[in-house]
């Protein structure tokens, strides 16, 4: 009983939203501390959590213009680094001329960091613009106040994690862009293909065992229904969290027997998961994109998820695609209507029409076309198509590599390497 209390104790907390709140007293703790030191570096943390978490609080015209100066000094002050590894980045487009750059495209904060403490950061922006994908829920951070800072007055393009977030793009800096995509838009829709394979798992479950996946709200709906409802999860475990935690949640809730956890699976596996799956159940209150949502959708399996989740593929769940809970009492009667679910092949066109990665390559590059030409660049060659597996990047066309050799050798000599790609 303990367990159980302490979960929906925390997810009362959670989905008050009280670790944003944290921020608050940090920015105030750090307002009167700045009194006594300076410490620019963790005063922008402070002011980037606390907007990401606030992002339409009274105080943030004064807190952003605070934010960007902090991020002018602290690029100032860092000390540089004479190479960098750079990790979930590729090239999409090569570099052709002073007046029609290449396209960096750079995902997670902690490469990006890397990438703006790079003593030749410069250089890279004087042929690059770079186009950032941010990996959690929250559009503001450190990291990304410092590229708009580093860029300067070149463009910054931002594919934020949440659409309601396009709008406020603009707000990290004048040269700052937005773009309606995430980390989740860029799924290849042929590792899903395949003959037909028999709908056997009644719920499926993709996720790391972290604590904030909330495995546990699943059994509790697991409790209420009949026996033979099962349920397979399938992730890896992170931190302190392991397969044997999410064992553990499962018995307090008395479902043990209809619980399966595969862990670390194949990438061949776990396709093959998603296509035996009758409906996905993403049970996330607040993260990133969550790509595990866009490939259950691939796979033609419809997405049942809390309607006051904060997760970036929420917007692509609809009457098509799955359906939206209020509670665990409705997510019940969702998973007995989706188990006689038979809309599979609807769900996966659906899914390639619109969030194919093969569509998105597309329309970016008619977006970014568009704004060139708009802008007075030049746009002669078109960016490479690409897709996201595992969080790396790759491209559809093997000739593709050969049209950028060039730029990622100039990379590689400036002291920017991509292990990937070298």
């Amino acid at each position: 009983m303990t367990g159980k209390l302490v979960r929906e104790t925390l997810n009362f907390a959670r989905e008050l939203d009280l670790s944003g709140w944290r921020f608050m007293v940090g920015k105030w703790r750090s307002r009167i501390m700045s009194l006594f030191t300076i410490d620019p570096e963790g005063r922008l943390s402070q002011l980037a959590g606390h907007l990401a978490h606030f992002p339409r609080n009274w105080s943030n015209k004064i807190e952003l213009v605070e934010a960007r100066k902090l991020a002018v000094s602290l690029n100032r002050s860092v000390e540089r680094s004479r190479a960098v590894s750079l990790s979930y980045c590729a090239v999409i487009k090569c570099y052709v001329s002073n007046t029609e750059k290449g396209i960096l495209l750079v995902s997670f904060e902690n490469q990006l960091a890397q990438l703006v403490d790079f003593g030749g950061i410069d250089r890279v922006l004087a042929r690059y613009q770079l186009v950032f994908i941010p990996s959690w829920s929250g559009l503001y951070s450190k990291e990304l106040f410092r590229l708009v800072a580093a860029a300067d007055q070149q463009p910054v393009f931002v594919m934020p994690v949440h659409s309601h977030e396009l709008e406020l793009v603009p707000t990290l800096g004048a040269n700052c862009h937005s773009l309606p995509f995430n980390a989740a838009s860029w799924v290849n829709p042929a590792f899903f293909d395949g003959p037909a394979q028999p709908r056997d798992i009644d719920c499926l479950m993709v996720a790391n065992f972290a604590s904030f996946k909330r495995h546990w709200l699943l059994f509790k709906a697991l409790k209420g229904l009949p026996k033979d409802i099962k349920v397979t999860c399938v992730g890896v475990p992170l931190g302190s969290r392991t397969a044997e935690s999410i064992r553990q949640e499962a018995a307090e809730y008395g479902v043990s027997d209809q619980v399966t956890i595969v862990e670390d699976p194949s990438q061949e596996e776990l396709r093959r998961y998603f296509r035996m799956a009758k409906m996905f159940c993403a049970m996330s209150y607040r993260e990133g994109s969550f790509i595990a949502v866009a490939e259950s959708l691939m796979s033609g399996t419809p997405v049942l998820m809390f309607s006051n989740a904060h997760i970036g593929t929420k917007t692509l769940i609809n009457e098509k695609t799955g359906a939206l809970v209020k509670s665990v009492r409705e997510l019940r009667q969702k998973i007995l209507e989706y188990r006689n679910f038979e809309g599979h092949d609807q769900v996966r066109q659906t899914a390639i029409d619109n969030i194919s990665a093969q569509a998105n390559s597309r329309k970016l590059n008619d977006m970014l076309r568009d704004w060139s030409i708009n802008n007075g660049k030049a746009w002669t060659v078109d960016i490479e198509p690409f897709y996201s597996q595992r969080l790396d990047f790759h491209y559809f066309n093997d000739e593709s590599r050969d049209r950028l050799a060039d730029d990622y050798r100039y990379l590689s000599e400036l002291g920017v390497r991509f292990p990937r790609f070298s």
